[in-house]
C-alpha cells in the first residue's frame, strides 16, 4: 500500500507497523494479563470516574 508520496516514508511506515505488530504478538498477552490484574483497583475508583462522565457529556 502507498501511504506517503515519498518511498522512504512508506518504507519507514512499513517498518514501524512491522515492529508494532511483532511487539503485540510478543507482549500482548502480558499486557492483557496486567490489565486483568489491575481491574479490581479500577472498581474501587469507579465513583470518581462516574463523576467525570457528566462533564464529558456536556463537552460533546
Amino acid at each position: 500500500m502507498k501511504y506517503y508520496e515519498e518511498a522512504k516514508y512508506n518504507a519507514a511506515f512499513d517498518r514501524c507497523v512491522d515492529v508494532m505488530s511483532q511487539m503485540l504478538q510478543k507482549y500482548g498477552h502480558q499486557v492483557l494479563d496486567k490489565l486483568e490484574q489491575d481491574e479490581p483497583q479500577k472498581v474501587e475508583h469507579s465513583e470518581e470516574s462516574n463523576q467525570a462522565q457528566p462533564l464529558t457529556d456536556k463537552a460533546a
